[in-house]
């Protein structure tokens, strides 16, 4: 990363994108945890990027570019992702607002999956992930608050059709 930009926080959307456009080339986990530890959004930054629909999760693609995909998603109670990897692709969320539940699985020789984590994480609070690590991420309480997240992908990510793990 730019030497210069390392100790700055984001504070705004247009700085994330100013920043993110002055990086080029893909970077790993570690610098992408850094570049997310950065990030300093209030709620009148990130609000006006997230959306929410009753029938599934909203993601809105906030930058991209060769290097970088950033999506804020909108998701309701019960609402989760696929369990998926991500194949090629260093992954950071940062919980903007409500819990995120985050579950991790192995790949068993025969296809079949094996919880083998589950983290809840509070606003402000990161998780990051890479390669081949597989997980499902979401509002898991079907009566829980909204939760609003910021996914950082680098480089950006394949088609979820082609990293899923649940076939169902």
């Amino acid at each position: 990363m730019t030497s210069g930009l390392q100790t700055c926080f984001i504070r705004s959307v247009p700085d994330l994108q100013r920043v993110l456009g002055e990086i080029r080339r893909p970077l790993d986990e570690d610098e992408l945890r850094q570049l997310a530890e950065r990030i300093r959004l209030d709620r009148s930054a990130w609000e006006p990027h997230v959306q929410y629909r009753s029938d599934r999760f909203c993601y809105r693609t906030i930058y991209a570019s060769a290097w970088f995909e950033v999506n804020v998603i909108g998701w309701r109670g019960g609402q989760q992702s696929s369990v998926h990897d991500h194949h090629g692709t260093a992954c950071c969320v940062l919980v903007l607002d409500g819990v995120m539940t985050n579950i991790d699985y192995t790949s068993g020789g025969d296809g079949d999956l094996c919880e083998t984590g589950r983290i809840q994480l509070q606003p402000g609070e990161i998780l990051c992930r890479s390669d081949q690590a597989i997980h499902c991420c979401g509002n898991v309480d079907p009566a829980g608050d909204d939760l609003a997240t910021l996914h950082l992908y680098s480089p950006p990510l394949l088609p979820l059709e082609q990293r899923r793990h649940d076939r169902g």
